[in-house]
């Protein structure tokens, strides 16, 4: 799930909330609402088609230069694509420059939203809890001085008030028939209830659940592709799975398909539910697990999210986000890491020319002093592939350079234009 969490924790009763929800209770306010939120249909402005340009470059033009660079073009090719999903999110960049995102990620119902509002400073509720899927979108919450909540919408930035993001649960689906995540990119909350150790390392990231219904529809698809997405502009990863499903191949399946680089800490939810003895064995079970598929984790924990506590004396937690906080510092802004990335590149593109080059020298050297005839021609047709493989080098390199120049002059504009919206 994402925005709002575990439907089976909903907040006293809904007819209550209702009542004393404006947007619930007043037509007239609701429809304002979906008025306020809902795409003006406007050309895309001059940020969003320089930021869609410099995410074509990244993601496709800049790819197509590095297929000879060998075994470095799997991770260069990630680098880059984290990179321009960062800078799609360029009226967040700002936001997001030096510090660690944490993406909470899990099935829908695995209790995200109610696993962070566990984490902050007092038992004020940041993210609603009570959610129908149809409005499942990633949050971002941030720590600040003040409540603030923004909407990213068509390239606007609204902002609501909390009555407003209460109302978008399930419903408000069920009395308007609208659902906000088809046409809202990201909500920020500024909360002044952030935990305070944290508050300018990390900024946590809500996203909607990657299994939805369970249901391969269209729509359930690109939920989970919206997940995955946001997921890789993320630098740590929390999966969150229930007590009652523990950890299944869709949850592994995930994690390697983002590719996070950091260890992943896994957090076996709702331990409330089992005894102390079904929970130990529930998390050396999926400690196994994980350890057979490979994957690369910081720890994995029994936690209850009413309780606000981790199991068997255990501090996992706590320690993972001192590690992504700590980390933070090393955490370039977009800017930086553009230009660390294109000086990398350029740099293995000078190696590889130099290597390819000393390689065809040393060939057309054994060429010259082959004396058997079929030697030499297998030799020659050796060398002709170097040759061939060095001349793509130069070309690539030489349009890679180009590519690299308007990147950082788009870029420079973007950020210029965005500070301006």
């Amino acid at each position: 799930m994402g925005f709002f969490d575990d439907v089976n924790e909903v907040l006293d009763t809904a007819d209550a909330e209702q009542e004393e929800n404006p947007y619930l209770a007043d037509p007239k306010k609701g429809l304002e609402l979906i008025a306020k939120l809902l795409p003006d249909n406007q050309k895309k402005t001059s940020t969003d088609k320089i930021a869609g340009r410099l995410d074509y470059m990244l993601d496709n033009e800049i790819l197509l230069t590095l297929k000879d660079l060998g075994k470095n073009t799997l991770a260069l090719s990630r680098q880059l694509t984290r990179l321009s999903d960062k800078i799609m999110e360029y009226k967040k960049v700002r936001l997001l420059s030096g510090k660690s995102i944490v993406a909470i990620v899990g099935r829908f119902s695995a209790g995200k939203s109610g696993f962070i509002n566990s984490l902050t400073t007092d038992s004020r509720i940041i993210l609603p809890e009570d959610q129908n899927p149809t409005t499942s979108i990633p949050t971002y919450i941030v720590g600040g001085q003040k409540e603030v909540i923004q909407a990213y919408s068509g390239g606007r930035t609204i902002n609501l008030d909390m009555d407003a993001m209460q109302a978008m649960t399930h419903r408000f689906f069920e009395e308007y028939k609208i659902g906000f995540s088809r046409f809202i990119g990201n909500l920020v909350i500024y909360t002044p209830n952030f935990p305070a150790k944290q508050r300018d390392r990390i900024i946590f990231l809500d996203t909607p659940g990657y299994n939805k219904a369970d249901i391969d529809t269209r729509e359930n698809m690109t939920d989970e592709y919206l997940a995955e997405q946001q997921v890789k502009a993320a630098d740590f990863l929390i999966l969150l799975v229930t007590v009652d499903d523990g950890i299944v191949d869709k949850d592994i399946d995930f994690i390697q398909r983002v590719a996070i680089e950091n260890p992943v800490l896994v957090v076996v939810n709702k331990a409330d539910r089992k005894t102390e003895s079904d929970c130990r064995a529930i998390v050396e079970h999926g400690q196994q697990i994980l350890k057979n598929r490979g994957v690369k984790i910081f720890g994995i924990t029994a936690y209850s999210s009413h309780e606000g506590k981790e199991y068997f004396g255990k501090n996992l937690v706590a320690q993972f986000l001192d590690f992504a906080g700590q980390n933070a510092a090393g955490s370039h802004d977009v800017e930086t890491e553009l230009k660390n990335l294109t000086r990398s590149i350029d740099k293995d593109f000078d190696k590889a020319i130099e290597s390819t080059g000393n390689r065809q020298h040393e060939l057309g050297d054994s060429v010259y002093k082959a004396m058997d005839i079929l030697a030499i021609k297998s030799l020659v047709h050796i060398y002709s592939r170097v040759c061939q493989k060095y001349g793509r080098l130069q070309g690539n390199k030489k349009r890679f350079k180009y590519l690299a120049e308007k990147i950082h002059r788009d870029f420079d504009d973007l950020m210029h234009l965005a500070e301006k919206v």
